[in-house]
């Protein structure tokens, strides 16, 4: 592979975790507790907390999933809400050490195959927390900086990143597979670099395809920054006045001697390159005209493969067409998607009345119209079928029987239907 990995983040999510959030989005709630003690609200915050060595965490809360029954569908509170009365049930402590465990066995793997051999890896406890885990460690290779882990049931599970020292003690391929087996991995970023250690491809050349579209793959043409860092020299020149007389003036001249780095894209649209002169921010004497290319992938709106680890050469060199030609390689270009989200009617409700709130009052209050004369107005336009987005669940099939039903009924029954067959797989796992 001609790409390396520079930088790498990803996260995932405990199975008994992931089951209990898949409760909190149908809305569950606690019907009954068996074998266990409980208060009015259905807390059970656990004595068990902090030995993740003597304590089989995932065994605890299995058995407590067999003995409480939820019912579905019957609480209208918000996901969060849910999620946090279900933390509290099966323990929030409980559960982050449930995900400090699945975070010390990857830790103790780095040891044991997934780093290279002759490295010694260990982790470092912080006094706080990082991007909202609760928790959280730097990751020490050989007893340096490599990397950071941090983990939070309320944060969905554990996350994992390496800085370039973490990826280059790092072996990719048993990474690559050990990823792929952890319950709901998802790389969170990645960078590929590709290195010009001659200089073959500088900035200049970086700045050249630029302006000749070569940045450009679809939709409007992405954002740019050049930057340029030295010293000033000074320098002096010699001016003619009138006559033949002669005076000299200082001048200073912009010396480039630390580097220049051209960026084009941005972090906030998922994908960017960075094309800088790391001779020269190193001070390398082996390689003064080294230069990187450096794409930096985020998943936002995108999806990481997890193969980017392997065969990293057909992604950076798919990323931007002017890539191509740096990297000769199979193009792979990673594809964007557009999030389609799923809301509540309380949500649709609360959103539709900072729209149109202050409309319908002024109908109201202004016009004196009744309530079915405003309702009248602004949905008279409308079939009775015409419904947001959002709220249209997907259909498996019609009846005559279900022509007979309203349609808010028939809405809540799939719902329902749907939540119900999601809690009987959860139930059957």
């Amino acid at each position: 592979m001609k790409t390396i990995i520079d930088y790498l983040s990803f996260t995932w999510t405990p199975e008994e975790l992931a089951h209990v959030l898949e409760l909190a989005k149908m809305g569950a709630s606690i019907r009954a507790i068996r074998k266990f003690e409980f208060n009015e609200f259905g807390d059970n915050v656990t004595h068990e907390m902090l030995d993740t060595g003597a304590i089989d965490y995932a065994a605890a809360v299995r058995a407590k999933f067999k003995n409480t029954d939820f019912k579905i569908g019957g609480d209208a509170r918000r996901f969060h809400e849910v999620k946090a009365d279900l933390l509290d049930h099966f323990g929030l402590n409980t559960m982050d050490c449930l995900c400090r465990g699945e975070v010390d066995c990857f830790v103790n793997r780095l040891n044991h195959g997934l780093g290279k051999f002759g490295n010694v890896w260990e982790f470092s406890l912080r006094p706080g927390g990082f991007a909202g885990y609760p928790h959280s460690a730097s990751l020490l290779v050989n007893g340096q900086q490599a990397g950071l882990c941090a983990w939070g049931a309320k944060q969905h599970g554990c996350y994992v990143s390496f800085s370039g020292t973490g990826c280059v003690a790092l072996d990719m391929t048993e990474v690559h597979d050990a990823i792929c087996h952890l319950p709901g991995a998802k790389i969170t970023r990645a960078d590929v670099a590709y290195d010009c250690f001659s200089g073959e491809f500088g900035v200049n050349e970086a700045r050249k395809m630029a302006k000749e579209g070569a940045f450009i793959t679809r939709g409007r043409p992405c954002s740019y920054t050049y930057i340029e860092s030295g010293h000033m020299a000074k320098s002096c020149e010699y001016q003619t006045q009138a006559g033949t007389s002669q005076t000299m003036k200082k001048r200073y001249g912009l010396i480039p001697e630390l580097g220049r780095s051209f960026y084009v894209g941005s972090r906030e649209a998922g994908k960017m390159l960075r094309v800088y002169e790391k001779g020269k921010q190193t001070k390398s004497t082996q390689n003064p005209n080294w230069v990187r290319w450096e794409l930096e992938l985020r998943s936002k709106d995108r999806v990481i493969p997890f193969d980017v680890l392997t065969d990293g050469d057909k992604y950076f060199a798919g990323a931007y067409p002017a890539l191509g030609r740096v990297c000769e390689a199979e193009q792979c270009a990673i594809a964007t998607h557009k999030r389609h989200y799923m809301t509540s009617v309380e949500n649709a409700v609360k959103h539709g009345a900072t729209q149109c709130g202050k409309l319908v009052n002024y109908m109201r209050q202004v016009l004196n119209l009744s309530p079915e004369q405003v309702v009248k107005q602004l949905t008279s336009h409308l079939e009775a079928y015409e419904i947001p987005d959002r709220l249209n669940t997907p259909v498996t099939g019609d009846s005559d029987a279900a022509e007979k039903v309203p349609l808010a009924d028939l809405l809540a029954f799939r719902q329902q239907s749907h939540r119900a067959q999601i809690y009987q797989r959860l139930a059957m796992a």
